[in-house]
């Protein structure tokens, strides 16, 4: 993470400096529409507590660490920008993250809810996370080299974890030897929620020439309804280079992070989810 943001404020700074070059008609500052779509290649970090009571009070459960979850993927990533007029757009952005781990002959008992897998038990587990962003933006200020638009819209995060437990699993929540009934059959934990996250933010485009641009931006937000708590961070940072008139790439880091704390729903624990890689992508414009 502080490697990311080290890179995020030597764009910040070096983008005045070098931008010199005519930045006539570049798409990224002209063009109506953008759809853009490639791959992203995140390492996660993901934290689930069910009913307050995961490996000791206050602890989540690690999904990476303690139940093998790949902490690394590739997925796909992508989005649309619609340009209304010269100062209001609309953007769509989506990300899918699927991930499975087992953990087998574990050494330790892990409490999961109400369950506790003793030693030599087995873990199959499921991480699931659906992102999606929707967000107007407004230039409060635009050049032709430039723009910084004001933006606000929606989060909606889908998150889901499920765990078979297998083994001789404690069913009352106690640790041995006070534990009063064992169970040898496959048990199963599951949880989710959907909870829609809205954010404001900012977004700084620049053209250094005709075909090459940069955009940095920063989204977030926290909010507390009646039994949903949630909080987001986002930030980005893009090249994106268009040699040929309607086609081009860019490449960029993203680092997200959500927490969703629910309580008297289907959810009745918290979710803490955090991803950051880069991301490269085909971009079309017209």
């Amino acid at each position: 993470m502080n490697k990311l943001i080290a890179f995020l404020l030597c764009l910040v700074l070096i983008v005045p400096m070098i931008g010199n070059a005519n930045a006539e008609e570049n798409p990224l500052l002209t063009d109506r529409f953008n759809i853009y779509i490639g791959g992203f290649f995140p390492q996660v970090s993901s934290e689930i507590t069910i009913n307050g009571d995961i490996l000791g009070p206050g602890d989540g459960l690690d999904f990476e660490d303690t139940l093998g979850l790949e902490d690394s993927k590739s997925v796909l990533w992508g989005g649309a920008r619609w340009r209304i007029s010269r100062r209001n757009s609309v953007e769509f952005e989506f990300a899918n993250l699927n991930r499975s781990g087992t953990v087998a002959g574990i050494t330790d008992p892990i409490q999961i809810g109400d369950s506790i897998v003793q030693v030599g038990g087995q873990i199959d587990s499921t991480f699931d996370v659906t992102l999606g962003r929707l967000t107007y933006g407004f230039a409060v200020l635009k050049g032709e080299k430039m723009e910084i638009l004001l933006k606000a819209g929606v989060h909606i995060a889908d998150l889901g974890a499920s765990m078979q437990l297998t083994g001789t699993v404690c069913v009352d929540g106690e640790v041995p030897p006070d534990c009063s009934f064992f169970d040898s059959t496959p048990r199963f934990e599951t949880e989710s929620v959907t909870a829609p996250l809205p954010h404001f933010g900012a977004t700084f485009n620049y053209a250094f020439t005709p075909n090459i641009a940069a955009r940095f931006q920063v989204i977030g937000f926290a909010i507390e309804l009646d039994n949903i708590d949630g909080s987001l961070l986002e930030i980005d940072a893009d090249v994106i280079w268009t040699p040929w008139e309607h086609f081009g790439l860019g490449a960029g880091l993203r680092y997200f992070n959500a927490n969703v704390e629910s309580k008297g729903s289907d959810l009745n624990g918290e979710f803490d989810f955090e991803y950051y890689g880069p991301a490269i992508y085909g971009i079309f414009t017209f």
